[in-house]
Order: structure tokens, then sequence, then C-alpha cells
């Protein structure tokens, strides 16, 4: 397989992926692959279905990038496997990228902070509770485990017209 980033419109990107059931050197090769994919395209989290893994992971980085002039401010680099969102408080405008949107940048609201509930590569359960960009990451890369693309939190308006100007930019590119 070569786990090439799916883009928008791909099917996967729609669908919520299923749970993580195994716990073997399977899971840590998968982890693996998804590191080294999120370093090669340069982006600071993936979800495992963005590379045509059918799976609840996703691995982050936040060292990666820089946001709003910090770098990542806890550096902190992991793997989850069944992340689920148990509670959100707050709001905060986000200026988000994606990888599996090449080119868009969009700005939505996100969760000023968030707990998480996961499990680690043994299946130990693990809880994450935290604000700023972490926070932002763990929601943008658990809606994508759940088929839910960053563009839904703009207006019907907003994302037709995102979504235009992103096909015509990809129909140029296979031009190109």
């Amino acid at each position: 397989m070569s786990y090439e980033i799916r883009t928008w419109p791909d099917k996967i990107l729609k669908k919520k992926m299923k749970e993580v059931d195994f716990f073997d050197d399977k899971l840590k090769e998968l982890v693996d692959i998804m590191f080294k994919r999120m370093y090669e395209l340069e982006g600071v989290g993936l979800a495992a279905n963005q590379i045509g893994i059918p799976y609840q992971i996703l691995v982050l980085d936040t060292n990666t990038k820089k946001y709003d002039g910090q770098e990542g401010e806890e550096g902190v680099k992991m793997a989850l496997v069944n992340p689920k969102i148990v509670e959100k408080s707050g709001e905060v405008e986000s200026t988000e990228g994606c990888l599996s949107f090449p080119g868009v940048q969009i700005t939505i609201p996100r969760a000023e902070r968030v707990k998480v509930i996961a499990q680690d590569l043994e299946g130990k359960e693990i809880e994450i509770d935290t604000d700023g960009f972490l926070a932002i990451v763990l929601q943008h890369e658990i809606d994508h485990l759940n088929g839910i693309p960053f563009i839904n939190y703009l207006s019907p308006v907003k994302r037709k017209l995102v979504l235009e100007k992103y096909m015509k930019s990809l129909k140029e590119m296979a031009r190109a």
C-alpha cells in the first residue's frame, strides 16, 4: 500500500473510521507509517483515513509548525487510538489548513479547551485535558476520524464558495 494523502472528495474522508481492537505490532507499524507520512507532508497532525487507513488512529507533533507566531507551546508528540472528545468549553476562532484540502485555509470556530479520552499503543486508557494549539489539532484530527471535514464548520454559502475554488484549483493542478 502506498499511503498517499487522500484529498477531498475521497469517500474515506466522509466516513467514520472503525475502532481499533488490536494492540500489536501491526498497530505500531501503522503509527510509524503515519508519523513518517505526516513529516513528509509537513503536517502537524494526521488522521489514519487521510492516508487510506480505515481505523480510529491519529498522530500529531506540535513542534512541527508555528501557531499564531508561537512554537507549539507544549511540544507534544503523540499517537492516539480510538480518541473521543468527552468535554468542550469556550470558543476560539482558528485559522486552519488541511493536508486533505491542499491550498485551503479557513477560519472556523473551535472549542478553546477539550478533554479527550483515548488509548495508547498498548490499549491503556489515557486522558488529555488541554487548550491552545494542542486542543485545536486534536479537534481537527478527531473530526477527520468521524468523517467531519473542517469545511463543515462554515456556513453553507461559504462552504460552497470554498469548495468551488478548491475544485477549480484541483483541475488546474491536474492540467499542469
